[in-house]
């Protein structure tokens, strides 16, 4: 997917929102009654639970170990393109007060709808919204997270500005995103993934784009994730099969991260490669 110009940016943006409503629409997300449990499974690191989980999990935990989940009592938080709601559910059942937007209004509705019957709509403020131009106060929120959408903002050159404009000072934004454009055996693997929703955008990311979206911010930092265990996305269906993961699943991916660990500490030539990443800049 080709970075769009500044003459074709509003009409990007406008068909990357129709695409996405289009998926959110015909992909199989629903309305769910979400407790706090229940959005843990959901988020965690899939060697540790039985059935569901989500195979990033590890990155996505790395991530709400940086913000502070689970305790989160008095925290604003701002859950930016955050999809059908789950992380912002996650952290209104934590104790914060959130404000959580996406370009999707059909992504909205079933946020919202899924946040009243888990009980914290009272304490999430859901908005359809640009990211390019955000409503907040300046200097309003501690924290925003976002998962899988830096791919796609990273084109937009107001972005960073205003989410930055919206961070205490000293607050931190949080990405989990796929891994970086480096690696040729991802290539393939990702056309794969997602040639059906291609049209709604984004593209692998490269360390200058990471530091052309982190130039409003005091601080970037980049944790790796992801090499030869990179092949647990590769092969989901594999092992995920029957509803969940198998002994030797486990065990193969167990032995293909600790190799990464490894990998990762002492040949940083290599974290170019990995399969996945999670970029925290500080305001």
């Amino acid at each position: 997917m080709k970075k769009p110009t500044k003459e074709n940016l509003t009409e990007v943006v406008k068909a990357r929102t129709i695409n996405y409503d289009h998926h959110y629409q015909t992909a199989g997300w629903k309305v769910e009654c979400w407790t706090k449990e229940k959005a843990e499974n959901f988020l965690a690191y899939a060697l540790e639970v039985n059935r569901g989980g989500n195979l990033n999990g590890k990155e996505i935990s790395y991530a709400l170990n940086i913000l502070g989940a689970p305790q989160l009592n008095g925290m604003r938080i701002l859950d930016y393109c955050c999809g059908t709601g789950i992380s912002a559910i996650y952290f209104a059942l934590c104790g914060a007060e959130v404000w959580a937007f996406d370009a999707s209004s059909k992504a909205i509705d079933i946020a919202i709808k899924s946040a009243d019957m888990s009980s914290v709509s009272k304490m999430i403020h859901f908005n359809v919204l640009d990211a390019q131009k955000l409503p907040y106060e300046s200097a309003f929120f501690n924290v925003s997270f976002c998962q899988s959408a830096l791919h796609i903002v990273v084109d937009y050159p107001a972005c960073p500005y205003e989410l930055s404009r919206v961070l205490k000072p000293g607050g931190k934004a949080i990405f989990c995103d796929e891994g970086l454009g480096y690696n040729p055996f991802l290539k393939p693997i990702r056309w794969l993934r997602r040639r059906k929703w291609l049209k709604c955008g984004g593209r692998p990311l490269i360390y200058p784009d990471i530091e052309q979206f982190g130039k409003p911010f005091s601080k970037t930092d980049i944790q790796h994730f992801n090499i030869l265990s990179q092949l647990k996305t590769a092969f989901r269906s594999q092992l995920y099969r029957n509803g969940g993961l198998k002994k030797w699943s486990r065990t193969l991916i167990r032995s293909a991260e600790k190799i990464d660990a490894v990998l990762l500490s002492n040949i940083p030539y290599l974290r170019k490669y990995c399969g996945s990443v999670v970029i925290t800049y500080t305001k």
